[in-house]
């Protein structure tokens, strides 16, 4: 397996352990960054968040090339997207840690993949 592909599956478990915890103990989680969950819709988003990790986690173990591309693109659009709510003041700005992680586990896939010449 590639180190692109690996980066790639390790961040499908993040995103797998991110859902789980959406799903089980969503204030507990989101009290983390400041926020709470009073809506059911904080649950769906755990379970979407699982169901990306897992293929997430099957296309980095399968080593399917395009995917591997593609998760930088999406990666970087969610960060920008997210900072530009945050300066229009419609999310906390504690949502940019997760998802400043988020971003530089893209850019470090995408750096994987330059030197692999993927």
């Amino acid at each position: 397996m590639i180190n692109s592909a690996k980066s790639v599956q390790y961040f499908g478990i993040f995103l797998l352990i991110e859902g789980l915890l959406l799903i089980t103990v969503p204030n507990f989680f989101l009290g983390l960054f400041l926020l709470s969950a009073s809506d059911v819709w904080v649950r769906v988003v755990g379970l979407t968040l699982i169901i990306l990790g897992y293929f997430y986690f099957r296309m980095g173990q399968d080593n399917i090339r395009p995917f591997l591309k593609l998760t930088t693109h999406s990666r970087s659009f969610q960060f920008v997207v997210l900072v530009i709510f945050v300066l229009l003041g419609w999310i906390h700005p504690m949502i940019l840690l997760p998802s400043g992680f988020e971003f530089l586990c893209g850019v470090w896939t995408f750096f994987l993949l330059k030197k692999e010449n993927v």
